[in-house]
C-alpha cells in the first residue's frame, strides 16, 4: 500500500515534502490500513515534537516499528479500544529509543557493511580520544608517584573540600594538609614536564 506522508500538506506551520513512503509490517506485507491511518494522522504531530527526524528513511523506519509494535500487541490481546493515544505513546516510545542510540550504531544500520568501515573510520571520536588516553596514562602514573597521604588530600580537595575541613578529617594540622598538598602538586607539575618534553 502507498502512502503518502502528505502532499505539501502545511499543517500549524509544519512544511510536510511529498513523498510516497510503503510502510511493510516485518514480514514485507502492507501495513493494516487501520494502523497506518492513524500513525499517518499523528504525522504532523511527530514532526512538531521530534524535529531532528528529518530523513524521511529514519521517519519511516520509526513508522513501521511502532506499527509492528501495535499489531503484535493487538494479535495478543486484540483490538486496541483507543487506538490513536496507544500509537502515540508507542510512536514516541520507538522515536526516543531510537534517539538515544549512538551515531555510530544509526550509520551502521543505515550505512552498508562495505561503506560502513571506511565511513566509521572517518568519524571523530567523541570520547577516548587519543588525548584522553594520553590524559588518563598521565593521572594514573602522576597517582603512582604520590603516597598514601598525599592520595587522600588530593582526592579531598578535588571534591571541594577545604583545607580546615581536610585536617579534622586526617586529624592534621591544616598546615601539614597545605605541605601534603604542594607536594603532590610539584610531583604532579614534574611528570607532567616530562611527558612534554
Amino acid at each position: 500500500m502507498q502512502c503518502a506522508l502528505a502532499a505539501c500538506n502545511v499543517s500549524k506551520g509544519v512544511h510536510v515534502h511529498a513523498r510516497n513512503v510503503s510502510l511493510v509490517n516485518e514480514t514485507g506485507g502492507p501495513l493494516d490500513p487501520r494502523i497506518e491511518r492513524v500513525l499517518m494522522k499523528m504525522l504532523p504531530r511527530f514532526r512538531r515534537q521530534f524535529p531532528s527526524f528529518r530523513d524521511d528513511v529514519a521517519l519511516a523506519d520509526v513508522l513501521e516499528e511502532a506499527a509492528r509494535r501495535i499489531a503484535k500487541r493487538e494479535a495478543r490481546i486484540g483490538p486496541i479500544a483507543h487506538l490513536a493515544g496507544y500509537a502515540w505513546v508507542t510512536l514516541r516510545t520507538v522515536a526516543t529509543s531510537r534517539l538515544r542510540r549512538g551515531d555510530s550504531r544509526l550509520m551502521e544500520r543505515i550505512v552498508p557493511a562495505a561503506e560502513g568501515a571506511a565511513l566509521l573510520s572517518t568519524a571523530g571520536a567523541t570520547s577516548n580520544t587519543a588525548a584522553d588516553v594520553e590524559r588518563s596514562v598521565l593521572h594514573r602514573e602522576v597517582l603512582a608517584m604520590l603516597t598514601p597521604s598525599e592520595r587522600r588530600v588530593c582526592a579531598l580537595k578535588a571534591a571541594g573540600f577545604s583545607t580546615q575541613q581536610i585536617a579534622r578529617s586526617l586529624r592534621r594540622s591544616p598546615t601539614s594538609v597545605d605541605t601534603l598538598f604542594s607536594r603532590a602538586k610539584a610531583k604532579a607539575r614534574r611528570r607532567a614536564a616530562a611527558a612534554t618534553s
